[in-house]
């Protein structure tokens, strides 16, 4: 049979039921496309425009990891390597894969997986509609852990200041690997959130992180979806890693914990999968998924629960590294483990509470839409761009 994903390795060759399957090449995805962006164009209602992904939370802390105060921003214009004369010559890929991996994690990540980069996870354009021309052969894809007790407390705004200092995380992960790349002398282009060029998940199941899931996110061994990714794509020359086992489609398919408890009721509850740019997979109602986001915002900006209450996320210790290891390679005792995660956990678990210390110093609701009416009109997509753009007027200045 034909791989239309060549030079991808076909999932079904290391897996014996894929959660996403390619059934023919479709379009490149683009990020004007994306919900975040339809929300400012007012593509989702007016509320959803007036507060949105730039929009300032109302606790000073989330306000120092997420726009337009992110300190992350500032790295952006570093996400592009320079590289360095002198090329440090490969004569085995295996021990050079094996070297990034452990530069990758002196770095901070807590995964780390190669594969080829394919034009299909490719973005057409940016968030300012800018398109993009990624030629690398090669994606390094990582991971960095969520706090798993912070993020129980979702939806709040504890879990959110977790999102966003994770963001932080893999940003200066993933900049510091494309940086050093071009100090070996190959290109390399650090794609983090907020200044993407690749769609992180695909890649990551290509790489062997672990599985595609019917919420969308990437299930892995180790911490199940209670992570974030980022992807360094580059010409150094690597060896790939290949698609994982983990027995997820059985899984999800009886578990629809996510879905169940999802209070944008935006995870489909069905096994029936449809085809979405030329993948057959779950579909994710994202413009759901946003307002819920956006439906008490003063309270919370974003969620998190469907990773809250995933069976696959649980603290990292040996008990359930052993439960994980059973789920993979049975997948008849599926059912028992999801009447003991019932059991101990709830059908629908419950939300933690975040640490009382935490309301001190958040500011009071009517000053908080105060700062909405003084910040939403003409908010600027804050891009890589736009901060090349804010430096270069500072330095005229």
């Amino acid at each position: 049979m034909e791989n239309i994903m060549d030079p991808l390795p076909r999932l079904q060759d290391y897996v014996r039921r894929p959660t996403f399957t390619p059934v023919k090449l479709g379009k490149r995805f683009k990020q004007t496309d994306q919900v975040f962006v339809r929300a400012m164009r007012g593509e989702l209602g007016e509320d959803m425009a007036k507060v949105n992904i730039t929009t300032p939370p109302p606790h000073p802390l989330d306000r120092t990891v997420f726009s337009p105060n992110m300190v992350r921003a500032l790295l952006w214009p570093g996400c592009e390597a320079k590289v360095h004369e002198y090329k440090v010559p490969i004569s085995d890929k295996k021990k050079m894969s094996s070297h990034i991996k452990e530069v990758a994690k002196e770095f901070g990540a807590d995964l780390v997986g190669i594969t080829y980069l394919h034009q299909a996870f490719v973005f057409e354009n940016d968030r300012g509609g800018e398109p993009i021309n990624l030629t690398h052969k090669y994606a390094i894809v990582m991971a960095k852990e969520m706090n798993y007790q912070k993020i129980a407390t979702s939806p709040s705004w504890y879990d959110h200041f977790e999102v966003g200092k994770t963001y932080h995380d893999v940003t200066v992960l993933g900049v510091h690997l494309a940086n050093y790349i071009g100090q070996l002398g190959y290109r390399a282009r650090a794609s983090v959130v907020g200044n993407d060029t690749v769609v992180h998940v695909p890649l990551a199941v290509y790489a062997g992180l672990g599985e595609y899931s019917r919420m969308g996110r990437v299930i892995t061994k180790e911490y199940g979806p209670r992570v974030r990714l980022c992807t360094v794509t580059t010409d150094l020359p690597l060896e790939i890693d290949h698609p994982v086992d983990f027995n997820v489609e059985h899984f999800c398919e009886i578990c629809r914990k996510c879905a169940i408890n999802c209070p944008g009721q935006s995870i489909p509850l069905g096994n029936e999968k449809v085809e979405i740019r030329g993948f057959l997979k779950w579909d994710e109602n994202g413009d759901d998924c946003y307002r819920f986001w956006r439906k008490k915002p003063y309270k919370w900006q974003a969620c998190s629960r469907c990773i809250a209450v995933c069976p696959w996320n649980k603290p990292s210790n040996l008990f359930h590294k052993f439960v994980a290891t059973l789920a993979i390679k049975f997948t008849w005792m599926h059912k028992l483990l999801l009447f003991f995660d019932d059991l101990c956990y709830g059908k629908k678990p419950k939300i933690r509470d975040q640490p009382a210390s935490y309301e001190d110093y958040m500011m009071k609701e009517e000053d908080y839409w105060q700062m909405v009416d003084s910040t939403s009109a003409d908010q600027a997509l804050l891009t890589a761009k736009s901060i090349n753009r804010t430096k270069s007027e500072k330095q005229k200045t």
